[in-house]
Order: structure tokens, then C-alpha cells, then sequence
């Protein structure tokens, strides 16, 4: 699901954006800084805060410039953030500011982003650092409670766990695509040793060690494992045709890990095969231009602990049923007051990523089949109309669209840009040095469609809209600004 990730990241370029400019005096809120990214305040009318912050940490950025105008054409109001990260336009600096305009903030490091049609006199505004900081991390090594009590497999099978933590609700967030390294287990009566991810475990002919070490994230949290029978199809050297079931599962719940913090001798607590339970889901037909999709159940747990994703084996086209844990039952407290999400991913074939839609279908019941009742289609006829404008056929029913572009070499956003009006047209406003490709060069143009059922794009927070997000669809071109 990393095509997910990115398209998500766009998310939060996408939402952590709005504020206006008001020309009288009628509304003048208090400043106000939100982490994440907000818009709220009431409508712009006459005054406009502005709050600039790191997209990755929320450290507030200064200096950094905001410009402000009634579109993206007209010459913008231009102030640069104090040291706790705010930039406020007036009736004295900023002459006529009253409902929605076009903001853009950046900053050196930084890829700028634009808002159009965003009305809020309050606004908190995250941008992307050029190179993202590495997220806080902790180190953790333990085994899985009974490993060393499973039946040992069948010839041709092994018996695999990866210990995992649970990811934070923000598909984007690199803390939830931390690498993990490798460590050598020793072969089965031989001095020979062989490599393995260091969060597995394994079991088979050559080797039985369930001694794993995890690279977490950190925070609340909780740690599993889930264990799957790999049947190599006659093809040992060939993982292309594995069959894998799922056959147990192992939790530690209520967990909370701090920056450079090193836990050792965990145990993950088995979960009892009475408390795991079916989960069953059903697609619709794929949009067009689309030609395989996946799938896969997640735990949303509670405590502020995240969610537990990707449930093995992937669902999809042939596999339509897996095993998730109870919540809440003996073997499973930890999970009381959680719920279960299904997050299913369609794209133009396995190897080309767009075009692409994501559902995320939160609060499902595993008690009965879980159907997918539609894919949201991505935006099409993506063009460059003219220099520095930009078009595209708008996805009827999304909440707002969003662009972000990208250098294809480095895969770095070099610009990102909310649309709060419905506009099909949008335009760069200028920026010196400009931050997309030199000429002669090309960017990537991904243009994609967000539904957020229930937010007043006046009023909200990123953090509340991510939770909310049920579909996001994209496609991209590549254009030579």
C-alpha cells in the first residue's frame, strides 16, 4: 500500500490548508495554532492569520513567506512569519481582504503549497520539507509466547511471523514505513547461517528461531505478529506463487515507547484460536482504466494506539476471506473498544500505479461480509492549459481535489496545491526562484479527488478530516512547466 502513502501524503498537503482575506474590520479572531493543519476562525473579512508549520514535526517555520491574494492572478498581500511561525495581513497591509482567496506558503527547504478558494480568517498551514526528517524510533526485541509449541511444517512449508507495530491513523506519516534490517539465524545442524528480516520469525527444515527485533515507531502503541503457513508451490526459489494462510495471531496491547528507547525481552501473548474470527469482503467492478486491486482488513485501535493494517493474505480478485482477532475477548483485552476498517486499493495494472482510487470503509462489522459498494474514478483529462495553468475533468461527489508536484528523479514534492472552490482551472502564483523543474525539464503532475463526509471545509482540522476520509482517487501527467 505504499502507492496509499503517497497518494495520502497529497491528503494532508490537501487539508492542511485554507485562510482569506476580509476588507473590513467585522472579523478579527484571535490567532490560533493547530497541530496537523486547520482552517476556521469564521470567513475572512478583513483580517487573516496565518500559522506556518512543518508538515513532518509541526515545529512552527520562520521565516517563511505567506502570500495572499483574491486569485491567483491578482498581485498578491506578501508577509513573512514571525518566530512563533504566524503571518497576519490587516486592513493596513493588506488592503479589500474579505472571503475566499489564494494562499501560498514557503519557506527555503520547504516545497511551497497553495490553497485556492479557502476561506478562514484562522489558518494553520504544514508544508513538506524538501527532505523529510526521519521520524523517532525505538528498538525492541522479544519472541511470540508458544512459538516453540507450533507443529513443526510440512515439507515445501514454513511457518513465518513478522512482528509489527501499529501505525498512526495518518497513512502518510513516515513513521508508519520505518525499514526494518536484517539478522543471520543459524541452519539446523550445520555451523552455516542464513538472512532473514529481523522482525521475523521462522520455522521450517533449516531453521526454528523466533528471536525478533523490531525498529517501532514511537508513542501509543500496540505490537503483534501474524502467523502464516508459506507453501513454496514446488518453486522454492520462486515467491511469485506462495500460498499463504493465516494461522494464528499473537498481541501486546497499551504500549508506549519514547525517542531512542531500547525494550528487550517482549512477549507477544498468542492469541486463542476461539478468539480469532472470520472476515469476508466483496468488490464491485473496477473503474476504467483500472485493472487490479487489493485489499485488506485493519484494527483500529483504541487509546490513541493507531491502527493494526494489512491483514495476510491480501484480499483480492481470487482471495476473499481472512482472520482478524475478536475485540475484546479473553486473549484479546487489549483490543476492547476497538472496531475494524477495510481499506481496498484498485490501479492501471501491478507495475503502473495511476490511475488509482483508495476506499477506506471505517467501523465495518466482521460478523457479516463486508461489501464495497463503489470506487471513487479518478480525475481525467489532467493538462498543462498553458504556461503556469492547469486543468482537469473534476471526480462528481469528492469534497475537494488537490495537485502536487513532484520531481520524477528524486520523487521529492516540488509543489503542492489544494482546490477548496470546485475550480477545474488553477493557476501557480509566482514565486522566485521558481521550485519546479528548470527549463528543458519535467515534473510529475498527480491530480487527485478527496471525500471527507462530514467537514465544513470553513472550519476543520487535518487530524479530525483524515479520520474521516473515505475515498481518494489520482492520476498524473508529466509536464514541462
Amino acid at each position: 500500500m505504499r502507492k496509499n502513502r503517497r497518494g495520502v501524503s497529497l491528503a494532508v498537503g490537501a487539508l492542511a490548508a485554507a485562510v482569506g482575506c476580509g476588507s473590513v474590520s467585522d472579523n478579527h479572531p484571535a490567532p490560533m495554532l493547530v497541530s496537523g493543519g486547520a482552517i476556521g476562525g469564521g470567513g475572512i473579512d478583513g483580517y487573516l492569520n496565518v500559522y506556518v508549520i512543518d508538515a513532518d514535526t509541526n515545529a512552527v517555520i520562520s521565516p517563511a513567506a505567506v502570500q495572499v491574494s483574491a486569485s491567483p492572478a491578482a498581485s498578491p498581500c506578501t508577509e513573512t512569519t514571525d518566530s512563533t511561525g504566524l503571518a497576519i495581513f490587516g486592513p493596513t497591509t493588506c488592503a479589500g481582504l474579505r472571503g475566499k482567496v489564494t494562499v501560498t506558503a514557503s519557506a527555503s527547504g520547504y516545497a511551497p503549497t497553495t490553497w485556492i478558494g479557502a476561506d478562514g480568517a484562522n489558518m494553520t498551514i504544514n508544508i513538506q520539507a524538501t527532505v523529510r526528517p526521519m521520524p523517532d524510533t525505538a528498538n525492541v526485541s522479544g519472541t511470540i509466547a508458544g512459538w516453540e509449541n507450533l507443529p513443526a511444517p510440512a515439507t515445501g512449508h514454513t511457518t513465518i511471523a513478522l512482528a509489527g507495530a501499529s501505525q498512526t491513523a495518518n497513512l502518510g506519516d513516515l513513521a508508519n514505513s520505518i525499514a526494518q534490517p536484517t539478522r543471520m539465524v543459524t541452519i539446523a545442524g550445520s555451523a552455516l547461517t542464513t538472512t532473514i528480516p529481523a522482525n521475523a520469525c521462522v520455522k521450517n527444515a533449516l531453521a526454528d528461531d523466533c528471536n525478533w527485533q523490531l525498529v517501532a515507531r514511537t508513542g501509543a502503541q500496540a505490537h503483534y505478529a501474524i502467523i502464516v503457513d508459506d507453501a513454496d508451490n514446488g518453486t522454492p526459489n520462486d515467491m511469485s506463487d506462495d500460498l499463504v494462510t493465516p494461522v494464528g495471531w499473537a498481541l501486546l496491547a497499551g504500549l508506549n515507547l519514547s525517542a531512542g528507547q531500547n525494550v528487550t525481552a517482549e512477549t507477544l501473548p498468542m492469541v486463542a484460536a476461539g478468539d480469532l474470527q472470520t472476515f469476508t469482503a466483496a468488490f464491485p467492478a473496477l473503474p476504467a482504466g483500472m485493472t487490479t486491486f487489493s485489499a485488506y482488513p485493519a484494527i483500529a485501535l483504541p487509546g490513541g494506539q493507531g491502527r493494526i493494517p494489512g491483514v495476510v493474505p491480501t484480499l483480492g480478485p481470487s482471495v476473499t476471506m481472512t482472520s482478524v482477532p475478536k475485540l475484546g475477548a479473553a486473549t484479546t483485552a487489549g483490543l476492547a473498544g476497538g472496531s475494524y476498517d477495510l481499506l481496498a486499493q484498485a490501479q492501471a495494472t501491478k507495475t503502473a500505479n495511476e490511475p488509482a482510487t483508495l476506499a477506506w470503509m471505517h467501523g465495518v462489522k466482521a460478523s457479516s461480509t463486508v461489501t464495497l459498494a463503489s470506487w471513487l474514478p479518478a480525475p481525467t483529462a489532467i493538462m498543462m492549459a498553458s504556461a503556469g495553468t492547469y486543468s482537469f475533468e473534476p471526480v462528481p461527489g469528492a469534497t475537494l481535489h488537490g495537485a502536487e508536484f513532484k520531481d520524477p528523479a528524486s520523487g521529492a514534492r516540488t509543489w503542492s496545491v489544494t482546490i477548496f472552490d470546485g475550480s477545474a482551472t488553477f493557476s501557480l502564483p509566482g514565486l522566485s526562484p521558481n521550485p519546479l523543474a528548470t527549463a528543458g525539464g519535467t515534473d510529475t503532475l498527480t491530480v487527485s479527488a478527496l471525500v471527507i463526509p462530514g467537514i465544513d471545509l470553513g472550519n476543520v482540522s487535518f487530524d479530525d478530516a483524515t479520520e474521516k476520509l473515505t475515498n481518494l482517487s489520482s492520476d498524473q501527467i508529466t509536464v514541462t512547466p
